[in-house]
């Protein structure tokens, strides 16, 4: 096997942060709430327009609601435009909310230099190509939160600093070209788009994406995930803080993945993918190599590594080698949706789980279920900060279409266990899944999927749990159908959910078809309540 590491040259390398002070004054730039009316404006931003743009994720089964996205400009030079995007929920055709206001900086196609830093206040300061902007961003009544901030360069080499200090929330589109990244204290989101990108981390929690090309992604001290996506990527991590916790996912490509420390006694969860890859992890790491031929060298006990036969495994005598191959499962019981970025980061979950055992079985289950009901699962684009599964059949939609709502239906049409017998079953389900959004610091996007793909399990089987299970951390109760997705016990009655005579009933998913099972595999801590 021959696998080399991207070569540095091939990408765009940070330039020295040598922007000089600027001469003039910051250009302020101030956001706007979502019901602002004002002079210069007598209607809010809360309406429906030409110009209003539906977003991907709308709800499957209420025609009634409607998420759109408006566009407020609120400055716009010869190469960079400042603007808000704010989404907002409609009813019958009239607003009701917004759910989200994101400051957006757009550049235009050519070598652009953003930097940002902490301003007065609360407030950032932008230099873009040498000029100063003062950001007046949005803030929570007690300042603790403030408005997202997202950077879109387009076309050309690209170079995007965010100070160390900065803690704001920010994504970053790098677009076409060789660019480079590097990401400040708080959460942030690195996309770099076609080109041959460096990507880095920083002491926040962060995630960066490598799309096409050749591409460098750099773990920051704070938690990270990694996905070099196409091409033949290099990712790897260093010294970090006491408590990280590290994803990497190579993608499609010959890659080289290396991880020269972890301090922590929590796994680094490294995953090849397509293509030959060379993995190299010190310390505490589960390792799930790939399709195709892999090299795997590690210098710790507690590893555990999922290989083939044909990978060339290196590793010490107290850690663990399991055995296992890669299956196509998963291709009929899903049908993926959207962009082509989506479509690539579902596809490399997607071959994670074909080489996990535990993702094996809820891929290999999710076809005979497509087969039995006739009816795949549908896995479409979420733009919010969360994941969702929605229950449908023929019933369910003409139940709708006859101007019904869900509450009048009985819960064995909505695929409730009633009395002991399975509910009705999925015949149109659908998945909506953000693969930027994590459940928690100790998951990858992946696990938030593989939740939905639980009550997909459900649904197609007729298994949902009904009622909830009080805790002493919620005494009001969970829903029974999330906890038992999660793997955590109810207080239902029990109900043997293989369907063998010799099975034991259980209060909850078999570990193979919740979260926590697949969360224990990669040795990640459980999830102890849903809420």
């Amino acid at each position: 096997m021959n696998v080399t590491s991207p070569s540095l040259n091939q990408h765009s390398i940070a330039p020295p942060d040598t922007t000089p002070p600027a001469s003039q004054a910051p250009i302020e730039i101030s956001a706007r709430r979502s019901y602002y009316v004002g002079r210069d404006r007598p209607i809010d931003f809360l309406y429906l327009s030409s110009h209003s743009k539906l977003t991907p994720d709308q709800h499957p089964l209420d025609s009634t609601q409607k998420k759109y996205i408006n566009t407020d400009v609120l400055r716009h030079d010869k190469h960079v435009k400042f603007y808000q995007e704010i989404a907002y929920m409609s009813e019958n055709g009239k607003p009701i909310g917004s759910s989200s206001n994101e400051l957006v900086i757009e550049t235009g196609n050519r070598a652009d230099k953003v930097t940002i830093k902490k301003g007065p206040g609360h407030s950032l300061i932008a230099t873009i190509n040498n000029k100063p902007y003062q950001l007046n961003l949005l803030t929570s009544p007690d300042g603790s939160e403030s408005q997202p901030l997202r950077i879109r360069t387009n076309g050309g080499d690209d170079c995007v600093l965010i100070d160390p200090e900065v803690k704001n929330a920010i994504r970053i589109e790098l677009g076409a070209g060789n660019d480079y990244a590097r990401a400040g204290a708080g959460d942030t989101r690195l996309y770099g788009g076609a080109g041959n990108d460096m990507l880095k981390l920083g002491s926040g929690d962060g995630i960066a994406f490598g799309n096409d090309g050749n591409d460098v992604l750099i773990a920051g001290t704070g938690n990270g995930v990694l996905k070099g996506n196409n091409g033949n990527d290099r990712m790897q991590a260093g010294k970090g803080s006491a408590d990280r916790r590290l994803f990497l996912d190579g993608g499609d490509g010959h890659d080289f993945m290396i991880v020269t420390r972890n301090d922590t006694q929590i796994p680094t969860v490294l995953h090849g993918g397509k293509g030959e890859n060379l993995i190299v992890a010190n310390g505490p790491a589960t390792i799930y190599t790939g399709r195709d031929k892999n090299i795997v060298r590690s210098d710790n006990d507690n590893t555990v590594i999922y290989a083939k036969p044909s990978d060339e495994v290196h590793r010490t005598p107290g850690s663990q080698r399991v055995h296992t191959q890669h299956s196509e499962v998963g291709k009929s019981g899903y049908v993926i949706e959207g962009s082509a970025e989506f479509v690539q980061n579902v596809e490399d979950d997607m071959e994670l789980l074909r080489i996990s055992r535990q993702g094996k079985r809820m891929l290999g289950t999710a076809d005979a279920a497509a087969q039995r009901n006739d009816s795949p699962v549908r896995i479409t684009e979420l733009t919010e900060d969360n994941g969702s599964y929605y229950f449908s059949n023929a019933a369910i939609r003409n139940h709708l279409e006859a101007g019904h709502s869900m509450d009048t239906l009985a819960p064995a049409a909505q695929g409730f266990i009633t009395h002991q017998q399975a509910g009705a079953v999925a015949t149109g389900a659908q998945i909506q899944y953000n693969p930027s959004y994590s459940l928690d610091a100790d998951s990858a996007p992946v696990n938030a999927l593989y939740h939905e793909m639980a009550h997909a399990y459900n649904g197609a089987s007729g298994t949902f749990l009904a009622g909830s299970t009080a805790i002493p951390e919620n005494p009001d109760g969970e829903p029974n159908d999330e906890r038992q997705a999660v793997g955590l016990f109810t207080v239902a009655q029990p109900f043997n959910f293989v369907g063998h005579p010799a099975a034991e009933p259980s209060t909850t998913n078999p570990k193979p078809f919740s979260e926590n099972g697949f969360r224990e595999e990669m040795r990640r801590p459980l999830r102890t309540t849903y809420t």
